[in-house]
């Protein structure tokens, strides 16, 4: 039996990344496709947006199930046949005949996104604790946050040349590499810390991390705090483009360049780190949320106009402070239980949340307002879950 590794190499970090990668891969790659799609296979743009919500649906089940299963087989085996079954959905998305098998395939494709991120994010307290746990999280976080950048222009660049099939074949490629990085990631959680019948006691589990307030104060802060980044998200294109007349390519260039700012913030987190408790960062970046929605209602029941722009800024800027802290202190309070099952519950949290947000956020015309009114409700309950639920403690 080949020792479990107990340190966090580059090397294996950026693996994680890598597998991390995938699931904004899988939903902002082939976005620019769309409307190809819905027009291709004859369906309703209502139906073609299913082939987001599978994903998303599949993304929750697999944070969900997965993180708790790999506390009893280890982190290498789930993360391997997660690999190798986003590859096979990946292909059956290329070769889809119709919306509801490319449906089907884009439901697997997020079960085993699911998997990968929830179980590369159990790696990480295998191998470090407290504060350089959370570092390690904002240098995991901060290598995949070029991703949602990046991913819409190679799609949009790819989609005259190839097809949206081509988009899903250039996904296929990407499997490849990660599939040869999985087989070839060492193992990170030795047999003697392994918890038996994980499976069996899945729920039990979670219902233990859930009956300790600060885990739920953290993962409550951590997914209304995704939520908050995400009404952001969500609304941008109707904001920027419907309400206020951008075209489609001013509209990428600035969602973009918002979007590469969550790694900086991933990357000014871990500095801040060195002087600063995690949940003090975080209540702080929860606080700074709810005034920029407060300043963005002011806007939007005036005038909404560009100069809300610095402000869309500064919501990406929290996102790393946010989700990073918040990972690491959810998980180091359930560390004798399993981190892997309460990183399951904390992933399945944030994505069912986000995914609550593109249609409450698309109510109405003034969508300026529904997204501030999401932001601020997100971010005021979150700091409320902080503050109720948790009290700073010396990490080591």
């Amino acid at each position: 039996m080949v020792p479990a590794v107990q340190k966090l190499s580059p090397g294996l970090l950026v693996a994680l990344a890598f597998f991390s990668s995938v699931a904004p891969f899988g939903i902002d790659m082939y976005l620019p496709a769309m409307p190809t799609i819905t027009a291709e296979l004859g369906t309703t743009p209502a139906i073609a947006q299913l082939t987001i919500s599978g994903f998303m649906l599949g993304m929750a089940l697999g944070n969900l199930v997965f993180g708790a299963i790999s506390d009893s087989t280890g982190r290498k085996a789930p993360i391997v046949a997660a690999s190798a079954v986003f590859l096979a959905a990946s292909v059956a998305c290329a070769l889809a005949p119709g919306i509801w098998p490319l449906i089907v395939a884009r439901f697997i494709q997020g079960l085993a996104a699911g998997c990968l991120e929830a179980v590369s994010r159990a790696v990480v307290p295998d191998v470090s604790h407290g504060k350089q746990a959370a570092r390690a999280f904002s240098g995991l976080m901060a290598l995949t946050g070029f991703v949602p950048a990046i991913a819409p222009i190679i799609g949009g660049t790819m989609l005259p040349v190839v097809g949206w099939r081509g988009v899903f074949w250039l996904l296929v490629v990407l499997n490849v590499v990660q599939a040869v990085l999985a087989f070839r990631m060492p193992e990170t959680l030795p047999e003697d810390n392994r918890s038996a019948g994980a499976l069996r006691s899945l729920f039990p589990r979670m219902w233990q991390c859930l009956r300790r307030p600060a885990f739920v104060g953290y993962m409550l802060a951590g997914s209304l705090g995704f939520g908050a980044l995400f009404a952001y998200i969500a609304a941008s294109p109707l904001v920027l483009q419907s309400q206020l007349g951008l075209g489609s390519t001013a509209y990428g260039l600035i969602f973009g360049g918002m979007a590469l700012l969550i790694p900086v913030s991933n990357t000014l987190n871990m500095r801040a780190l060195r002087a600063k408790h995690p949940r003090s960062l975080l209540v702080g970046a929860l606080l700074i949320d709810a005034c920029v929605a407060l300043i963005l209602l002011t806007f939007a029941l005036t005038t909404p106009t560009l100069w809300a722009l610095p402000f869309f800024a500064v919501l990406s800027l929290m996102g790393g402070f946010i989700m990073a802290n918040a990972s690491a202190l959810a998980v180091e309070e359930v560390r004798d239980i399993g981190t892997g099952a309460g990183s399951g519950a904390l992933g399945f949290c944030q994505f069912i949340i986000a995914a609550a947000m593109p249609p409450l956020v698309a109510l109405g015309t003034n969508h300026m307002l529904a997204m501030a009114l999401g932001t601020l409700g997100c971010a005021v309950l979150a700091a409320a879950a902080v503050l109720g639920l948790t009290t700073k403690r010396e990490l080591k």
